[in-house]
């Protein structure tokens, strides 16, 4: 678990990222999109990472955002300044203290809670931000679409489909906190609904469940995978699985 956490630190730490310059906002600036940002308010997004708690919260000012992320396993500040905002799309674009950009995609506000995704533009910065495109419904990339709640509520991802699924292979007994299958009970670590993946523990070894349509109730695709070592979890990833199966509702 110790690796882990360092590897995580580390990675965030020192993975090259492309910093703007002046240059580069006065050559983009006639892309910017100069639109009036209506959202404002302190949203947070709390989930469960390696047996603790993390906390995503994002204050949303007219002309920025300031970014907290508290917990064990990695914790950081920044301040995004708005360099262009176009309502059709709900789409942020801005740079934080170190030239490193952002696109934000806000959409399906509530009194409680806003859903938006978040892309760090690693490689060509503003014209990456600026290329990038509204991602699908479905999308898993950067974490996915998260909801965060208004004002510190609680926010956390519960899996949204419950009950007794079975295949020619196996059965599966799906709950938000225990899952059940080859007769052994899971217990929940995290599920991450951005993500599709739902991760629990039983004895030493981690169970990690990626669903594809959990719109549906009659049947669930769902994809299955043991694992001893929790970094090597961590690291796949929903668009390189393969192993996917189809269960019906019993």
């Amino acid at each position: 678990m110790k690796s882990f956490q360092i590897l995580i630190a580390i990675l965030f730490l020192t993975s090259c990222t492309h910093k703007n310059s002046k240059e580069e906002t006065n050559k983009y600036a006639d892309q910017f999109k100069k639109d009036f940002f209506e959202y404002t308010g302190d949203y947070t997004w709390a989930f469960d990472l390696m047996g603790g708690e993390q906390v995503s919260t994002h204050i949303l000012y007219q002309d920025s955002i300031v970014y907290t992320m508290t917990g064990k396993v990695y914790s950081t500040n920044y301040t995004m300044k708005k360099l262009s905002y176009e309502k059709d799309k709900g789409k942020w674009i801005g740079e934080d203290e170190n030239g490193i950009v952002y696109v934000l995609f806000f959409k399906e506000k509530t009194d409680s809670t806003l859903t938006f995704y978040k892309h760090k533009c690693k490689t060509n910065g503003l014209e990456e931000a600026l290329n990038f495109g509204v991602p699908p419904p479905d999308a898993t990339g950067d974490h996915g679409w998260n909801s965060y709640a208004l004002d510190g509520n609680d926010n956390r991802d519960i899996l949204p489909i419950s009950g007794s699924f079975v295949n020619a292979e196996s059965k599966i007994v799906i709950s938000d906190s225990v899952l059940s299958i080859d007769e052994k009970e899971v217990r929940k670590i995290s599920y991450h609904s951005g993500e599709r993946r739902w991760v629990g523990k039983y004895q030493d070894q981690y169970l990690q469940v990626f669903f594809k349509n959990l719109e549906t109730k009659d049947s669930i695709k769902s994809s299955t995978t043991w694992f001893t070592d929790a970094e090597e979890m961590y690291n796949t990833k929903y668009n390189t699985i393969s192993n996917w199966e189809i269960y019906a509702r019993q």
